[in-house]
């Protein structure tokens, strides 16, 4: 038996149909069974067909494992309909883009898999497909080589368009398709963050991230290259995507162009993950959703073709040797230092508090340096950030399945106060109602000549002592440079998330007003001024703001409506926030806000004193003081923490 493109020896795998792969063999058949009933348009269809792509690959790879002739026929009817369409892809870069390249990567393996049972003619009618096409993608990327995918290396387009070219080159024995993929991801794997963070949100790391997984596995196995082991990124990515989920597992914190909050999980990737690197955490992961999770993301997440038809992956990326390890032995807090993100976690438990809080560079640090090294040494223009929001400062907390703040979701025009964010004058980046605040910023700045990469970011750091977490993040840099920002900041403060504070600094050599946007699944129910409660259904959140000015309040809701791709106008993502505004209650040029979240059941009594603000709560008290300094690039903020036999801790951010 031949050596198969992606598989290797598929021998290999034969022995374990009944044992140790008997759960993802049972998977792979399922799914290859839902395409039997199937209609596939005659017609190329107004929509997305990356399904068909991968469709092939399962139905292909359960014939050669099962050998039942009806997967066969039904790869066959899959490899019939791509092959009688003329174009792949519908309304946007046609031929050139997403739906073309799941097609040629599905279409390659599947005749690699298949073509020992193809007809003759079949054999060459699909090989001519598959040269037609991965030339033009091929021409394509050579052509606008400089600007859009061909050079967004840390974007899921350029990944996806990648590997599809490049399972055509073994396919067809092509160098220059293998060489342009190897060229290319070359520089991807050197671009990633080292720590794993993904800037496109959980969404895109599980669509289009899975693709890096693809990539790395495909070159491994054709020519022994192995990314797996020279990659940070991969190694360290799988827990971005944990400390990023919500307190039951089932959902994700969704920063960034999120679909829905169910959009989030990719067993194969954890599989993939436990397999290379013996992670047992990855594989506790990947059981929990192909046993527990599964139905559940495929009926509610909005990104197709979805989990289900990643069966294929889950199957030869599994390793039944690595044991699961219980995620309650990992650290409840991590940061991600490229994006400036961190996750804290009160508890693994289902039911457990979770609170996630970024500010960073557009794109992540790596991107940001990288992106304009290579546009000023090369002249390339590879920054691409429309699917990571203008949401420095930000934060979303959720408790068990329960949402307490709300994300804008998948948006394409994006306002100022769609996120969690501090506000100067109703403003953040210089551009608003578009779908890449941060580069339209740019390119506004630009225009101005106002514009250095260095002084558009934003910057965080983070210390940890046991349950307690601080962390400080700073992005004036980010505010149009007429409201000559000096600082704003937020310092997050917390206690095994039993409470948390903010202490939010905004100064200025001129005059505004500030604004905290606190947007929510639920509405607030006002208890007195500056005191607000949500009725959640674990238990109230109580939200107490405090200032060293006079503040005002105001509530309305918004709604987020936006297409998710060009190729299905019909399909829109719609979000309804909640939106609670603490501003500022004339024009100040400094002034500091004291935000505290607290809990019901914790009985924590806050108040304020002339020096800051007070928390007692189990037995502590804490005290937590901004004073201003103008010599400092940062206001100083000392907290102290007594414990019940007296003993004083103090720290300074």
């Amino acid at each position: 038996m031949s050596r198969l493109i992606f598989i290797g020896e598929l021998e290999d795998y034969l022995g374990e149909l009944t044992g140790k792969r008997k759960k993802q063999y049972g998977r792979l058949l399922a799914q290859a069974g839902r395409y039997k009933e199937m209609q596939l348009p005659a017609v190329h269809p107004k929509e997305s067909t990356t399904y068909m792509g991968i469709a092939i690959v399962n139905l292909a790879l359960a014939y050669r494992l099962s050998g039942q002739k009806t997967y066969l026929e039904d790869a066959r009817r899959f490899m019939q309909t791509v092959l009688s369409y003329e174009k792949w892809g519908n309304a946007h870069l046609v031929n050139v883009d997403l739906s073309a390249s799941w097609i040629l990567f599905g279409l390659s393996l599947g005749y690699d898999w298949l073509k020992d049972d193809l007809l003759e003619e079949e054999r060459a009618s699909i090989l001519e497909k598959i040269r037609h096409h991965a030339e033009i993608i091929y021409q394509y990327r050579r052509q606008t080589y400089g600007s859009g995918w061909s050079t967004n290396f840390w974007q899921n387009h350029n990944w996806i368009n990648m590997t599809g070219l490049a399972a055509a080159g073994y396919v067809l024995q092509d160098g220059r398709y293998i060489n342009e993929a190897k060229d290319n991801f070359s520089r991807v794997f050197s671009f990633l963050a080292e720590d794993g963070s993904n800037y496109e949100g959980v969404t895109y790391w599980r669509y289009g991230g899975m693709w890096l997984f693809v990539y790395a596995h495909l070159l491994k196995m054709q020519e022994g290259i192995d990314y797996f082991q020279t990659s940070s990124y991969l190694q360290n990515t799988f827990y971005y995507r944990l400390y990023q989920s919500c307190g039951d597992l089932r959902q994700q914190l969704n920063y960034g162009d999120c679909h829905d909050r169910h959009s989030g999980h990719t067993a194969c990737v954890y599989y993939k993950t436990a397999a290379e690197y013996g992670d047992g955490y990855a594989q506790k992961m990947g059981n929990l959703v192909t046993e527990q999770f599964l139905m559940e993301e495929a009926r509610e997440s909005k990104v197709k073709p979805g989990i289900l038809p990643e069966a294929a992956f889950e199957f030869l990326w599994y390793d039944p040797q690595v044991q699961e390890r219980e995620l309650e032995e990992l650290p409840k807090a991590r940061y991600f230092p490229d994006l400036g993100l961190l996750g804290i976690r009160d508890s693994w438990n289902i039911d457990g508090k979770v609170l996630t809080i970024k500010c960073g560079c557009p794109g992540g640090k790596k991107q940001w340096d990288t992106g304009w090294n290579l546009q000023k040494e090369e002249g390339l223009d590879s920054l691409s950030l429309s699917h990571h929001h203008p949401d420095n400062l930000s934060y979303i907390f959720a408790r068990g399945n329960e949402f307490f703040t709300c994300e804008d979701g998948y948006n394409r025009n994006l306002m100022p106060d769609n996120h969690n964010v501090v506000l100067v004058d109703g403003q953040y980046t210089d551009a608003e109602n578009v779908n890449d605040a941060y580069m339209s910023s740019v390119r506004m700045r630009l225009e101005k000549g106002q514009f250095a990469p260095e002084n558009y970011v934003g910057t965080a750091k983070v210390k940890m002592d046991g349950s307690i977490v601080i962390y400080r993040g700073e992005t004036s840099g980010i505010y149009p440079s007429a409201l000559n920002m000096k600082e704003v900041s937020r310092l997050l403060f917390t206690d095994g998330l039993k409470f948390w504070v903010f202490v939010d600094v905004c100064r200025s050599d001129t005059e505004h007003i500030y604004s905290l946007i606190c947007n929510t699944d639920k509405k607030a129910v006002e208890k007195g001024l500056g005191h607000f409660v949500y009725e959640m259904e674990s238990d109230p959140l109580v939200y107490q703001v405090f200032s060293d000015r006079g503040v005002q309040w105001k509530t309305y809701g918004q709604k987020v409506e936006s297409i998710m791709t060009s190729q299905e106008p019909d399909k829109v993502c719609r979000t309804d926030i909640q939106t609670l505004v603490t501003e500022s209650h004339s024009k100040e040029r400094a002034q500091i806000f004291y935000e505290c979240f607290s809990f019901a059941e914790e009985c924590s009594e806050v108040w304020m004193e002339e020096d800051g603000l007070r928390i007692r709560q189990n037995g502590k008290v804490y005290q937590i003081c901004c004073r201003p300094a103008e010599d400092e690039e940062l206001y100083p903020v000392e907290i102290t923490v007594e414990d019940r036999q007296g003993v004083v801790k103090k720290y300074y951010a």
